[in-house]
């Protein structure tokens, strides 16, 4: 009996561009390379378009940088365009620059790997103005081989802009970095008692980014999202406990 032989080609293209939709972008660039066949079939734009508004919304939402984006495509499209994987890969790597300045920022500062309220919220700032997407910290900041406050700062990120709790930590969780642990510590400013002031309280707490992200540790969010504002003095993310560190006015910086 001779052989049936079979090829994906004698597939329909709308079969193989249904399977082609439920891969990563990783495995779909994997499965590009193996033939020329596959590297236009996996090109196609009805596969890049959700990949592209998947992992930048606010992009296409507000389109804050004006690009300009192309039109959406349909199964029945005849044609085969590549406009939405060319723009994909763009952005990628401007976003993959563009963090790598949020990364430089973050480790010069070298004492005990510690970043003040004013240092780190303005790395949020500055991601924010980026309008990054969850899988963007997720390449680029969800790293067990960053520094845990690259990490912390990503998931402060997340959540002051995505909003997406459960799947910031399934995020955190395929990277490895959930159960990362970082110390917080603040300086409340003392209450008022019976006309007299009570001395300035400091508050150190180890916590993980889990718990950071499920709502356990609420409180050392509510003071990580604010900073330095009101009765809190100075706030300071570090690697080690920083609680026999001297935190008094004199050392507090101006934000």
């Amino acid at each position: 009996m001779n052989s049936i032989q079979f090829s994906c080609s004698s597939l329909p293209h709308d079969i193989i561009l249904k399977i082609g939709s439920s891969l990563q972008v990783t495995d779909l660039c994997a499965l590009s390379t193996c033939s020329r066949f596959w590297r236009e079939l996996c090109g196609s734009d009805i596969l890049w378009e959700p990949l592209f508004k998947e992992r930048w919304p606010l992009l296409v939402t507000f389109d804050g940088d004006n690009t300009q984006l192309p039109e959406s495509q349909t199964a029945q499209t005849d044609d085969n365009l590549q406009e939405w994987r060319r723009l994909y890969l763009m952005r990628h790597n401007e976003m993959a620059s563009k963090v790598s300045e949020v990364i430089t920022f973050v480790v010069q500062w070298p004492a005990t790997l510690s970043l003040e309220a004013g240092e780190y919220l303005h790395a949020v700032e500055t991601m924010r103005s980026m309008r990054l997407g969850l899988q963007d910290v997720e390449f680029f900041l969800f790293k067990p081989n960053l520094s845990v406050l690259l990490n912390l700062i990503g998931l402060i990120y997340c959540i002051r802009n995505l909003k997406q709790r459960e799947q910031i930590l399934g995020a955190m969780r395929r990277c490895g970095v959930s159960e990362q642990l970082v110390w917080v510590k603040w300086l409340t400013l003392g209450r008022w008692s019976r006309g007299r002031r009570m001395r300035d309280e400091i508050v150190s707490r180890q916590v993980s980014l889990a718990d950071v992200a499920t709502g356990k540790e609420e409180m050392v969010l509510r003071v990580l999202q604010r900073g330095v504002v009101h009765e809190v003095l100075r706030v300071c993310i570090s690697t080690v406990d920083l609680a026999c560190t001297p935190c008094t006015s004199s050392t507090i910086r101006n934000y």
